[in-house]
This record gives structure tokens, C-alpha cells and sequence, in this order.
């Protein structure tokens, strides 16, 4: 696992020269990678996350289905004078964040608390839900719900049920590997949690595949039974329940709802 720390520096003249591509006078957000040795290199500026931002909630998920995780800023200070837009931050294969809020529409102009990212009417994305108001009542305002409009990329979707380990699965690791079609095969790992700062996302771990997906393995370990489940030949875009020690699993019946508007297609 990988560590991504927000810049919560209350002023909103750092967040502007970040905009304008000025200099800052403050610490700009953080990301370190996990070199699996114990030790993590500050790999920031690499990946174009030196930026000062000020949000007061966090999470990550994959808006496009691709398999890398996403980041989402929930943006804004307890002052009144403080406002600037949310953040939407897309992981672009794992080399470099880009910041895509304008062509997202995500770009929400108040003040930004709990984040979650899931996929609320079953169509195979994940969307977006954004609770909205600052610290104080005069400062309040409606939460806002972004639905997904899909990319057309694969996925699955993972419910975990613990029984030597904690019922939620929480801390519980996932292993998919992959093969995309003419793009080789590659390893996508999820941890179970809830997600990021002021928001929580569900337990059941959604996971983008990519183009043209096929799973070769799927992969769980279990934090208390120090257990292993290897399952071959699992179907994609769907939504599986495997429980610990279990020898298979559970494939689970969700149907698309409506959040809002007109019905789309969904495959």
C-alpha cells in the first residue's frame, strides 16, 4: 500500500497559485510509494501532485473503470471566506495524476465534507457522492450525488464475509490478475477499507479491469486466519461473495436502478 496525504493548508491564496502556476509558500499534497522493503520514496513531483490544496474530505476510487485508483477533494476551510472548487484527480496508469474536474463537471463550488465513491445504481461504475457544507449552519448546503456516465470498461465487484477474521473483511487483501487484450497481463491489488478522510466508502471492494478484460486469478488473503483463496475462471463484470475458508463462491444478483433522468444501456 501506497500513502496519499492531502495539503490542508487553510488559504486560499496557496490553492490560487497552484491554478496560475506560481510558487508556493507552503507543503503541497503527498504521495509516497511503497517500496516494499519497509521503506517509501516521496515520488510527489513525479507524478504531478505537487499541488497545495485545502480540502477538508478525501477519498480514491476508479471513475473509469481502468483499474488505477482515482482521487477525489472535497474542497474548503471552516472560514466563510474560504472557497474553491472541488478536485477531481485522475490516475493516469499509475505514472501520473491529471487534473480532469472541468471535463468531469465535479468542479462543486462549496464547501466539501465527506467523500465516497460506489456504485449506487448497479450499473458497473462507481459514482460519486460528495456530503456539502462548511463547520458552521449559516455555511450549510444540500449534498451532492455525481452519477457515472461509464467508459465501457470492464469490472468486478468483491464482498468479502470474514469468519476467523472480522465479519467486514476489513484489512483483508484482494489480488486480480489480468489480462487485457493486447496489452499483456498485469496485477491489481485492493485492500479492504473504507476509504479516505471524512467519508466512507462500502467494504465490498468495486475493481475496474480495463479493456477487453480477462481474469486469470483471483486472489484473497485473510488477516487473521493467515489464510489464502485462489479462484481461477472468474467471470468479469459481475459481483461475487466469497467467504474465508470457503472453497467457492457466490455470484450476486444486482439489478440497475434509476438514480435520476432517463434509463441508459448498460452492458
Amino acid at each position: 500500500m501506497d500513502l496519499f496525504a492531502t495539503s490542508y493548508i487553510m488559504s486560499t491564496d496557496e490553492t490560487a497559485r497552484t491554478y496560475l502556476g506560481l510558487p508556493h509558500h507552503a507543503a503541497t499534497l503527498k504521495l509516497y510509494r511503497n517500496l516494499g522493503n519497509g521503506t517509501f520514496r516521496d515520488v510527489t513531483v513525479d507524478v504531478g501532485l505537487d499541488k497545495v490544496f485545502m480540502p477538508m474530505g478525501a477519498n480514491f476510487g476508479d471513475i473509469d473503470n481502468d483499474g488505477f485508483l482515482d482521487i477525489y477533494l472535497g474542497m474548503g476551510t471552516p472560514s466563510f471566506g474560504s472557497m474553491a472548487p472541488h478536485v477531481l484527480l485522475h490516475n493516469n496508469a499509475g505514472k501520473a495524476f491529471v487534473d480532469v474536474t472541468a471535463a468531469s463537471g465535479t468542479g462543486e463550488l462549496h464547501k466539501g465534507h465527506g467523500i465516497a465513491f460506489a456504485d449506487l445504481d448497479n450499473d458497473g461504475d462507481q459514482d460519486i457522492v460528495a456530503e456539502i457544507g462548511g463547520a458552521t449552519p449559516g455555511d450549510s448546503h444540500a449534498m451532492r450525488l455525481f452519477e457515472n456516465p461509464g467508459q465501457g470498461n470492464d469490472w468486478i465487484a468483491v464482498k468479502l464475509v470474514g469468519v476467523k477474521s472480522n465479519r467486514a473483511a476489513i484489512g483483508a487483501r484482494i489480488t486480480l490478475t489480468v489480462e487485457n487484450e493486447g496489452h499483456g497481463t498485469r496485477s491489481i491489488p485492493r485492500a479492504v477499507t473504507s476509504g479516505g478522510s471524512f467519508g466512507a466508502s462500502p467494504l465490498e471492494q468495486h475493481i475496474g479491469l480495463g479493456t477487453a478484460a480477462r481474469i486469470e486469478s483471483l486472489d484473497i488473503w485473510w488477516p487473521a486466519s493467515k489464510t489464502r483463496q485462489h479462484f481461477a475462471g472468474v467471470a468479469r463484470n459481475q459481483v461475487v461473495e466469497i467467504t474465508e475458508l470457503a472453497s467457492g463462491y457466490h455470484t450476486l444478483e444486482r439489478r440497475p436502478v434509476r438514480l435520476g433522468g432517463p434509463k441508459r444501456k448498460t452492458e
